[in-house]
């Protein structure tokens, strides 16, 4: 199991807001009483922002479960005026909402993007306020038997203090060992910060009673949320959706941060329309991907990017020429010896009486160009960079050219 940067620095900020909740908490008794109002209402504010940037950026997902928050927060602060009057009926609706929460962030994390008020999404939205107001009809029908299987206890835990379910408490913990796993293994960061969405909303949960409380840390889990939605976003406008890597906007932003001294490699990938026409799209996107995952182990202190189609660009920031040859040479060598696996139809298999495996190769041509005195910017470099490349595919490709 490899752990990318990206998830554990997810994790270290989740872990930072949940601390500043705490000692937020620990200072209260310190703060007027207009601070006090405030705080009590951010929880509203922080979670609107986050509707609101969802529905900018077309976050359906982060949208529904935001959604989910804020509607959860209305009916806990009326669990809340309830208690005063009828505890039997708010003890219900908040043990329904305990397990309407965890159920719902885990279906929706299993859903697909289609919009948020497409038919698709509409639908959703409709769904969860159904959800809501039969929890709502459940409550105030005060039924023996839905309170029995509410209070089940299956075990026997020294937690006296909490007043959260067993049954909540085991969905919420299914859910959060779930999203671990699949967040931590499949380095998705998306994941790993709603693993510190659901510590947050039981820790709320757990502070139902501790209004303050309550609200610092349901804040905490819209902070984390708008946090997803920003990285979503700088996702889709600087990397590129097919291979991971950097994309042209993300080029074009590190181009204007080059000194006086760089080199620039074009890369085009041999061939690549025939193998697509052979093999089908579908080969050929893993292709791109194969490459791309090449590309940026580069040495030599060169990034890559792709460039657009099967072509990729590799700057080497502060290097020269003779600097970036062999570290470019190792890699076209790297790449060829790079085979994709694929697998076969059944009739090819029958066919070939082989195993249900067959390997794939592809060859680079990578141009090179550094700034000097007749290629002054960088859009000259580029310029210097392609026609290196067609050097290289007149040589035969599979070759380096400058």
């Amino acid at each position: 199991m490899k752990i990318n940067f990206k998830t554990v620095f997810s994790s270290i900020i989740s872990i930072f807001i949940l601390l500043g909740c705490y000692f937020l908490i620990k200072n209260i008794p310190y703060f007027t009483p207009p601070v006090i109002l405030v705080i009590e209402y951010t929880s509203y504010v922080i979670l609107g922002l986050g509707i609101a940037l969802s529905i900018r950026f077309n976050q359906g997902r982060v949208f529904l479960i935001t959604l989910l928050l804020i509607l959860s927060e209305l009916f806990l602060n009326y669990y809340l005026e309830l208690s005063r009057n009828n505890s039997t009926f708010s003890q219900d609706l908040y043990s329904l909402m305990c397990l309407l929460i965890p159920l719902n962030i885990f279906t929706i994390l299993h859903l697909k993007e289609r919009g948020l008020f497409s038919f698709w999404g509409k639908i959703r939205i409709t769904l969860l306020l159904i959800e809501l107001f039969v929890i709502y009809k459940i409550a105030i029908s005060n039924n023996s038997s839905i309170q029995k299987v509410l209070n089940y206890q299956f075990i026997n835990l020294p937690l006296e203090r909490t007043i959260i379910n067993q049954t909540a408490l085991a969905i919420f913990l299914f859910t959060l060992i779930y999203f671990i796993i699949k967040g931590y293994v499949k380095n998705s960061v998306f994941e790993v910060r709603l693993v510190w969405v659901i510590i947050s909303i039981i820790t709320a949960l757990y502070f139902i009673n501790d209004e303050i409380s309550f609200s610092i840390f349901l804040s905490s889990a819209g902070i984390m949320l708008i946090i997803s939605i920003i990285e979503d976003s700088y996702s889709m406008a600087y990397l590129d959706e097919l291979t991971g890597i950097p994309s042209r906007r993300s080029l074009r932003e590190n181009l204007m941060k080059l000194g006086n001294k760089y080199v620039i490699a074009m890369i085009d990938i041999d061939f690549f329309k025939k193998f697509n026409d052979k093999h089908g799209h579908d080969v050929g996107d893993d292709v791109l991907k194969l490459v791309a995952s090449n590309l940026v182990k580069v040495t030599g202190g060169g990034k890559a990017f792709r460039y657009g189609g099967e072509e990729f660009t590799i700057l080497f920031p502060g290097k020269s020429m003779n600097d970036v040859l062999p570290h470019l040479e190792k890699l076209r060598e790297q790449i060829s010896k790079s085979g994709y696996t694929r697998k076969l139809s059944k009739a090819q298999s029958s066919k070939s009486k082989r195993e249900n495996l067959s390997q794939l190769f592809v060859t680079i041509s990578i141009g090179v160009c550094e700034k000097n005195s007749t290629y002054k910017n960088s859009s000259d470099v580029i310029k210097g960079a392609d026609k290196a490349l067609y050097r290289a595919k007149k040589k035969g490709r599979n070759c380096v050219s400058k």
